[in-house]
């Protein structure tokens, strides 16, 4: 139960934005229903896996332009995180903890290149981030009868391949607190609109009311292989169903394989 905290309900903020990648509206967050604790039959805490590359994934992604987006999601975030507008978290734990310098924040998003014997540095490619891994909660409100998800972080994940074009592994950038970033996905679009009557589809919408995307839960091989339950509920059995992805955190090179 320790880990209700987290399923409360948010509020909208307002913020000026720039240009570019800065909505010409601004809307509000709908703010999620508070669950009580005493409602709450069965939680389990998870991570799961987007992959971009996915042609289902692909609004989340950094498609070509004549595509039907409107902005790559790892170019709108960090645009707003470096403006100050939102904050970014230490992958070293995913408990929110450890705040970002700004100086931290280039250094994860910039690479040093050696070009005809010079030193130049070079933005991260919005192309090779690749997965996104989510922090989520899942539970059985009694109140509803039924089950129920919270996304409690968001991490953009980068391919790390070698000279030769060889995928070394998988890099975790930062961790986002997501409800704290809600406020900065409702206002971009995450599609554009085929017909001027078309529904607004917002980054929001994507992650929260619709959950377009496809996924896996992910496990790490060392000490969070799913442990078999004697009494199972209906939540256990709904996870089990759904696909995993195990990887192994390599010390040495400080990569997901």
């Amino acid at each position: 139960m320790k880990y209700l905290v987290l399923i409360v309900a948010l509020m909208a903020f307002s913020h000026s934005y720039s240009q570019v990648l800065d909505p010409a509206n601004h809307y509000q967050v709908e703010e999620l229903p508070q669950v009580r604790a005493s409602d709450v039959m069965w939680h389990r805490r998870l991570w799961r896996e987007i992959d971009l590359t996915e042609k289902v994934n692909q609004h989340l992604y950094y498609p070509p332009k004549s595509e039907n987006r409107n902005y790559a999601l790892f170019d709108l975030l960090f645009h707003q995180l470096k403006k100050g507008v939102i904050k970014a978290y230490g992958i070293e734990s995913d408990d929110f903890k450890k705040e970002l310098s700004m100086s931290e924040i280039i250094g994860l998003t910039t690479d040093t290149l050696l070009v005809n014997g010079k030193i130049v540095t070079q933005e991260v490619d919005g192309k090779d981030i690749v997965k996104l891994w989510l922090k989520e909660d899942w539970f059985y409100n009694s109140k509803y009868s039924r089950i129920e998800v919270r996304i409690i972080g968001l991490c953009p994940v980068r391919i790390k391949k070698d000279r030769n074009g060889n995928i070394l592994g998988y890099q975790q950038l930062v961790w986002f607190y997501f409800p704290h970033i809600r406020h900065v996905l409702v206002n971009y679009e995450a599609l554009k609109k085929q017909q001027a009557d078309d529904p607004r589809v917002s980054f929001d919408d994507v992650f929260v009311k619709l959950r377009k995307f496809n996924s896996y839960i992910i496990l790490n091989k060392v000490d969070q292989l799913e442990k078999v339950r004697e009494n199972k509920t209906e939540l256990d059995v709904l996870l089990e169903n759904q696909e995993t992805k195990v990887y192994l955190f390599n010390e040495k090179t400080m990569l997901w394989e």
